[in-house]
């Protein structure tokens, strides 16, 4: 039995993918310790590690989309402190780790590994970056000039300091991080979804999404067939507060031969909401996965989770990206011809009712929801990803290079 260190960042995006790797590496003898922040510790357990807990990125405000360049630099000197924590954490534990898988945004875990001198294995939660594929570009572009800023600031400059003479971390440049990779990197989609996707070496496994019996609980009335169509919409667990959003739903689909799931987050209270339309059902939550084996259509905020689950099940898709890698995935999503792409400030109630109208009279969206889906299911899962981890490890014991604990 070897030992694995594993290092997530950021929310249930980053997180969702690795529990069923997780559980995989339990079930094949692995000892895995895991890093995460401390909302995630039943989720972690229950998958069969040890879990180890800091204070989340929960207060950062990236919840709307809308954050200013002047309002980053608080925020990045935040996400330092609880890298810092992190590595801190790292340091102090008395275990000795045989590899270490990290979430690829904790941009320090390929320098940790070679610290520890073991092997290093990136979770790409969204798509595979190089010079021709960075979605990270845009997010530089715009919020570039601050971040040299915060780079030469002398705290920040202490930090790095700091973590050279303690612990003998070098810190790659943030503004590189698209030209970092590991010695495997595992990316939860296809290669055939993935952008530019003959630009990666074979150190690069697309490994689709890691789909898992949930074992949820599905209320019948959530896809019993009274209407035509079932409509799901969900804007995920992080861009889920916006109200008028859903308002302009009720306002579009109001009287369609469809019924509308609309899952609207904890943070939203149901009862707030007025004239709701008599064929929609609106919960806090519902078990995504078990709706999509029913929807007709998904629309979402084009997180990377939540657009392969989609796909996954062969659902064309309206993407309203809010942020980040979002509008990267969103016109990746329409260039394949499965779905629509609707601005966040363009959204309106015409607008919506236009774009599910186009949907489900051009069978072709369907076709082509169709074949990204088969390429998902066919790119292996968690599975296939466990198997390259132990090829991994296996080839390192035989080179000498792997001792185990």
């Amino acid at each position: 039995m070897s030992h694995v260190l594993f290092i997530n960042v950021f929310g249930h995006g980053h997180i969702n993918p690795t529990i069923s790797v997780v559980s995989e590496l339990v079930d094949r003898g692995e000892k895995v310790t895991y890093i995460a922040g401390e909302e995630f510790k039943d989720k972690v357990e229950s998958a069969g590690a040890r879990f180890i807990g800091y204070k989340n990125f929960d207060e950062l405000g990236f919840n709307n989309g809308d954050i200013s360049p002047a309002e980053i630099q608080p925020q990045l000197m935040e996400i330092t402190r609880v890298y810092v924590e992190i590595i801190e954490v790292i340091f102090s534990i008395k275990d000795k780790f045989d590899y270490v898988i990290y979430d690829s945004l904790f941009f320090v875990g390929a320098e940790i590994a070679r610290i520890l001198k073991i092997p290093s294995i990136s979770s790409n939660s969204t798509f595979a970056v190089n010079d021709k594929t960075n979605y990270l570009s845009t997010f530089f572009t715009r919020f570039g000039p601050v971040i040299k800023e915060l780079l030469n600031n002398p705290d920040f400059q202490g930090t790095i300091h700091f973590l050279r003479e303690k612990y003998g971390v070098n810190v790659p440049n943030i503004l590189d991080m698209h030209k970092m990779k590991s010695d495997l990197n595992l990316v939860y989609t296809s290669r055939y979804f993935q952008i530019n996707s003959e630009g990666f070496d074979d150190t690069y496994k697309f490994i689709g999404p890691s789909i898992s019996d949930r074992q949820e609980i599905l209320e019948p009335e959530l896809i019993s067939k009274e209407k035509s169509k079932i409509i799901y919409i969900s804007l995920g667990t992080i861009f889920n507060k916006s109200v008028e959003f859903y308002e302009s739903c009720f306002e579009a689909f109001i009287g369609m031969d469809a019924k509308i799931i609309m899952s609207v987050g904890m943070n939203i209270d149901i009862d707030s909401f007025k004239d709701i339309p008599d064929n929609f059902i609106i919960r806090n939550y519902v078990p995504q996965l078990e709706i999509l084996k029913h929807a007709d259509l998904f629309i979402t905020h084009g997180g990377m989770n939540s657009t392969n689950e989609g796909l996954y099940y062969s659902v064309p898709l309206i993407v309203v990206p809010h942020f980040f890698d979002q509008p990267v995935v969103a016109y990746r999503v329409a260039e394949l011809g499965a779905g629509i792409v609707i601005e966040k400030a363009k959204v309106s109630p015409a607008l919506l009712k236009a774009s599910v109208t186009k949907i489900f009279s051009d069978n072709a969206y369907k076709e082509n929801s169709e074949k990204v889906g088969k390429s998902l299911r066919e790119s292996g899962g968690y599975k296939k990803g466990v198997d390259y981890i132990i090829n991994l490890k296996d080839s390192k014991e035989a080179a000498g290079e792997l001792i185990y604990s």
